[in-house]
């Protein structure tokens, strides 16, 4: 876990704020899996899911997550692509690309992702980025050996 991401959260008058999130994963065990993840802490709310670039695009304006949690690993998607249409769609959230590709890391910066992310992350390494990059827009990589990379942008 990354040291004191855990313990710091935005506050507002009336406590605690809560980071909204959306999941945008082509597999439903992986949505599902993300949101259990995340329903365990009391900052974090999965406000909504999406399979495909076009339901992403659709709830991220209905809803307008704070985060965007995004793993497309289906063939033939421009995962650089979908970042920039959803950043177009909603400049403010807070996109974070899971991949276990590499290759995915500069193209999804590029478009403006502010989290890169290997999906056999852990719990509580999850919940440590989202509220890395909620707070400070952060560029956050885990690496294979679960070694991370902080820069501010």
């Amino acid at each position: 876990m990354i040291a004191g991401a855990a313990q710091t959260d935005k506050t507002t008058r009336s406590g605690p704020e809560v980071i909204r999130v959306l999941l945008v994963d082509d597999h439903e065990a992986m949505r599902e899996g993300l949101r259990l993840m995340l329903s365990g802490d009391e900052s974090i709310r999965v406000i909504g899911v999406a399979r495909d670039e076009q339901k992403a695009l659709d709830r991220v304006t209905k809803l307008q997550p704070d985060i965007v949690l995004l793993d497309l690993t289906a063939p033939n998607t421009d995962v650089a692509e979908v970042t920039r249409s959803i950043r177009e769609a909603q400049p403010h959230a807070g996109m974070v690309i899971l991949s276990d590709n590499p290759r995915h890391l500069a193209p999804a910066i590029k478009a403006g992702a502010v989290g890169f992310l290997t999906r056999s992350i852990g719990r509580e390494e999850l919940v440590a980025a989202i509220r890395l990059v909620y707070l400070w827009r952060l560029v956050l990589f885990n690496g294979d050996r679960g070694h991370c990379a902080l820069v501010r942008l």
